[in-house]
C-alpha cells in the first residue's frame, strides 16, 4: 500500500472522531441510531449484542467484536435478536433507571466526521459493514492494540484525555482501513486495494503529490508505466471513475479546506488546485460542491465547528 498516497487523502480529509456513547448496560434494553452523514464504529468490550439494520439478516456481535458502518446506515443494536430498540439519546437518558440483573454489555460508539465527497471514492470500495471479529482482531497485533488503548483510556481518563482519545480514534480509523485491505479485499476493487497496484499507485501518488500540475490522461498513464487506453481502463475498473474526475475531486477537496483555513484570495485558491483562472475554478467547484468557493467559506465559517475542515 501507498503510504504516501494514504498519508495525504487522511490529511486533507482530516477525519475527526467523536465519542458517541460509552454505555454499560444491562439487558434488556436497545439503542437506535439514525442515518447520519458520518462513518460510525462499534466495539463491544463485554458481553454480546446484535446489530440489526433494513435488508439485511441481524449480525451477531461478541466481547472483542469491532464493527465499521462506513456509510452511515441507519441501524439497531439490541441486546437479544428480537429486542425492541430506542433512540439512542432517550437511552442514554435513561440508562441510570434501566432495570438491573440482566446480562451485561459493555460498548464503546463512535463516529467519524469527514467530507462525504472527497471520501466517497474510498467509502464506495466498502461494505455497508466491515465486522472483525474478537478472534480476528486478536491476529492483527496493531488492530488489537489501538482497541486496547482506546478502551483503556475510557475506562481510566487522565490528563490530556480528551486530546489522546481523539488521536487514537483517528488511528483506529487507519488501522480499521488497513486490516480490511490486507483481509477481504485484496483481490476486490476499490480505493484501497487500488493503492497496492504499483502501476496506480505511481499515478495516485503523482496527483496527491502536486494536484496543481497539468495531468492528462496520457501524463498519468506514463506516470504508471501504462498506455493511456490501459491506464484508464485500469484506473476506472478499480476506482470507479475516471482518472481526471479522480483528480477534480482531489483538487476540490484541497480547495475546501484552504478556504475554510485560510485567507487566501479565489485566485490564489485556484493557482494552488490546477486552475489557470479564478472563473474556472469556480466553475469547477460549483459543479462539485453545488454553491460558489466564497458562499462556502462564508457559509461554512458562520457554523461553529465547522471552520477548521472541510
Amino acid at each position: 500500500m501507498s503510504t504516501d498516497v494514504l498519508t495525504e487523502w487522511c490529511r486533507v480529509l482530516s477525519t475527526k472522531g467523536v465519542l458517541l456513547a460509552r454505555s454499560r448496560l444491562p439487558a434488556p434494553w436497545g439503542m437506535r441510531l439514525e442515518a447520519r452523514a458520518q462513518v460510525t464504529f462499534h466495539i463491544v468490550t463485554e458481553g454480546a449484542c446484535w446489530l440489526r439494520r433494513d435488508g439485511a439478516a441481524p449480525l451477531a456481535l461478541h466481547q472483542g467484536d469491532l464493527c465499521l458502518l462506513p456509510q452511515g446506515l441507519a441501524h439497531e443494536l439490541v441486546h437479544a435478536r428480537d429486542g425492541r430498540a430506542e433512540p439512542l439519546e432517550r437511552l442514554l437518558e435513561r440508562r441510570a433507571i434501566l432495570p438491573t440483573g440482566g446480562p451485561m454489555t459493555t460498548m464503546v460508539c463512535g463516529a467519524y466526521c469527514l467530507d462525504a465527497q472527497l471520501a466517497e471514492p474510498m467509502l464506495r470500495g466498502l461494505p455497508p459493514v466491515v465486522h472483525f471479529a474478537a478472534k480476528e482482531v486478536r491476529a492483527n497485533p496493531p488492530l488489537s492494540a489501538i482497541m486496547s488503548l482506546v478502551t483503556a483510556e475510557l475506562d481510566r481518563p487522565g490528563p490530556g484525555s480528551e486530546v489522546l482519545v481523539q488521536h487514537l480514534f483517528d488511528a483506529l480509523f487507519l488501522y480499521i482501513l488497513r486490516a480490511w485491505a490486507d483481509g477481504v479485499a485484496a483481490s476486490a476493487p476499490g480505493w484501497l486495494p487500488a493503492l497496492k497496484d504499483a502501476a496506480l499507485s505511481r499515478a495516485l501518488a503523482s496527483m496527491h503529490a502536486d494536484p496543481a500540475a497539468p495531468w492528462t490522461v496520457e501524463t498519468l498513464a506514463r506516470e504508471a508505466g501504462l498506455s493511456r487506453a490501459a491506464f484508464a481502463r485500469r484506473f476506472t475498473a478499480e476506482l470507479g471513475e475516471p482518472p481526471l474526475g479522480y483528480l477534480t475531486r482531489w483538487r476540490m477537496g484541497l480547495a475546501s479546506r484552504i478556504l475554510l483555513q485560510s485567507e487566501a484570495s479565489l485566485a490564489e485558491v485556484a493557482r494552488r488546485v490546477g486552475y489557470e483562472s479564478e472563473f474556472a475554478f469556480s466553475r469547477a467547484f460549483k459543479r462539485s460542491r453545488g454553491v460558489a468557493p466564497a458562499s462556502f467559506r462564508r457559509s461554512r465559517a458562520e457554523v461553529p465547528g465547522l471552520g477548521g475542515a472541510p
